[in-house]
């Protein structure tokens, strides 16, 4: 025993020797912030928190060749771990878990093996058989007999067929000499991809549109979190604002943000890394604006959305399937931002909603196992305003046909006595339900009964998962109108029929978002409620 840890502490001492060079780079950039921490704590920070050198290093970013056939994976999104040839035409191929590898060991990463995304080219005409050998046991739901993958080629994305079988993905693919064929879960949305389009889609506006790119933050590997602001030209002003220290990088000290006389929208993408479908709902979303039809022009000139399309591009580039750098899931760290501030997307979020007159927040996510489409809210225990909350998802069930969800949950919140009582809640697991000291919770088992909900509700009330966005934003903020809009990554079923999602489903969704945000608006009862709200917001 002694000599296996032994053996472990010389393995690790030197893996730390080989990153010194990196780490000091980390060292300066953690110098050159207002971290104010003594060099005794940077370096226990740096210890505690060791990392890869950089996202090319990881695991996940691979370059082999076998008898003439390359496959690699080191690039943007890019996960294969590992290719072992079996026989002379199958191959055995792994992907990497979320960080890892990393030190110390990231305890919660071994459901993350979903994402993958690998190129292949060989030299010569070829038939090759591929087996990836570790999916995650807990997406067994997604995977069936008739699954398919996507294949690029020429440029081209299009479903591949593949077979499940024990927690393996196997297919075949006949290559031309020569020929690059990326193989991946589902077309990604890279962070590359991602700076991209935003360089587009400035040149493409309406001239009466508003347009503003900024970096919000930084990541840990000092890739840009960016803060897109859109809206109608209009009155603005130059406002004082208490920036923390990780938040407008780029900025002078001191200096004042735009702030326009209007409420805000605030719309969050990629807090999970692999979700990708909710970069293509964000991508509809942004070309409904760019149409300027009706609906736009109203919610353009009444408010302005600010867009976070991508919260955790570390996890991106990596091509992480849940996690961050340091293998955190940052849908779950909103009550723990001042503890700590390294969750610097989170961070971005709560600190927009503080400083802005924040009206709606919708954070948009992938499932893997719920099918169709739906929205996660918030329960309020005034009828009218819980009514009023619940406006938007009713719209999104009127316009969208696969929006629906089967199960309940609800949240009792008495706001006067800071206490939040748990009631009627449907979880699998007791302890998906974290408890927060500075809140006081109160939860009964007599509570824990599943709830049933017919087709015709269009909404899941979810319980207060302690440091989830859509939750924390509505506890800590004034945002009423907090929102979690999921879709499942594959499928959905419509009068007990299965159809499979195609990216264009995806972006047709994010239309509807800005429909159904325009169509609640024309519903009296819901604008009476939301100014009343408003009204005591401002007094």
């Amino acid at each position: 025993m002694g000599n296996k840890q032994s053996n472990e502490k010389q393995i690790q001492e030197s893996q730390i020797s080989q990153n010194q060079s990196q780490l000091s780079s980390r060292d300066s950039q953690i110098s050159s912030s207002n971290f104010t921490i003594n060099k005794i704590q940077k370096q226990v920070l740096l210890n505690q928190e060791l990392i890869y050198p950089s996202s090319d290093n990881c695991p996940s970013k691979i370059n082999v060749t076998l008898n003439g056939i390359t496959f690699w994976s080191n690039y943007d999104s890019g996960n294969l771990s590992q290719v072992e040839q079996i026989e002379a035409t199958t191959f055995n191929l792994s992907i990497s878990e979320d960080c890892q590898g990393r030190i110390p060991p990231v305890q919660c990463n071994k459901g993350t093996r979903q994402w993958f995304n690998f190129k292949v080219i060989s030299v010569t005409d070829f038939q090759a058989n591929f087996v990836i050998v570790n999916i995650a046991t807990r997406f067994k739901k997604i995977w069936t007999n008739d699954s398919d993958i996507y294949v690029k080629i020429n440029k081209i994305w299009s479903r591949y067929p593949a077979v499940y079988q024990g927690f393996q993905v196997k297919f075949s693919f006949e290559f031309k000499a020569n020929q690059i064929v990326q193989f991946a879960y589902m077309p990604p949305w890279s962070y590359k991809k991602n700076q991209k389009f935003f360089d587009f889609y400035f040149s493409q506006l309406h001239p009466d549109i508003y347009f503003r790119r900024e970096t919000i933050a930084h990541s840990l590997e000092g890739r840009n979190i960016e803060l897109i602001t859109i809206t109608k030209n209009g009155p603005h002003e130059q406002q004082e604002y208490y920036c923390p220290e990780f938040l407008f990088p780029d900025k002078q000290q001191n200096e004042s943000l735009i702030k326009f006389k209007k409420q805000y929208i605030l719309i969050s993408c990629r807090v999970h890394a692999g979700e990708v479908p909710a970069s293509f709902i964000l991508k509809g979303i942004l070309e409904s604006l760019q149409n300027y039809n009706e609906s736009a022009k109203f919610l353009l000139e009444n408010y302005v959305f600010l867009i976070i399309p991508m919260l955790n591009p570390d996890g991106v580039y990596r091509g992480h399937y849940r996690l961050d750098s340091l293998g955190y899931d940052q849908n779950r760290v909103y009550n723990r931002i001042l503890k700590f501030p390294k969750f610097n997307g989170p961070l971005a979020v709560l600190e927009t909603c503080k400083n802005y007159n924040v009206a709606f927040y919708i954070d948009l996510h992938a499932h893997s196992v719920l099918s169709n489409s739906f929205i996660y809210t918030n329960w309020h225990p005034d009828p009218s305003i819980h009514q009023a909350i619940l406006e938007f998802p009713k719209q999104m069930k009127s316009k969208v046909a696969h929006f629906r969800i089967k199960e309940a949950m609800s949240t009792q919140i008495n706001y006067e006595k800071n206490q939040y009582e748990i009631e009627g809640i449907y979880t699998e697991k007791e302890e998906n339900i974290q408890k927060a000291p500075e809140l006081k919770i109160h939860l009964t088992k007599e509570n824990l009964v599943p709830q049933s909900m017919n087709d015709d509700c269009p909404y899941s009330i979810n319980p207060y998962l302690t440091g989830v966005a859509k939750s924390d934003v509505y506890l800590t903020t004034q945002v009423m109108f907090s929102y979690t809009l999921e879709v499942n990554y594959r499928f959905y079923t419509k009068n007990k029929q299965v159809f499979k999602y195609e990216i264009i489903d995806f972006i047709t969704l994010g239309r509807d978002v800005i429909e159904s945000l325009y169509s609640a608006h024309q519903n009296q009862d819901f604008i009476q409620i939301k100014q009343h709200l408003d009204s005591n917001i401002l007094n």
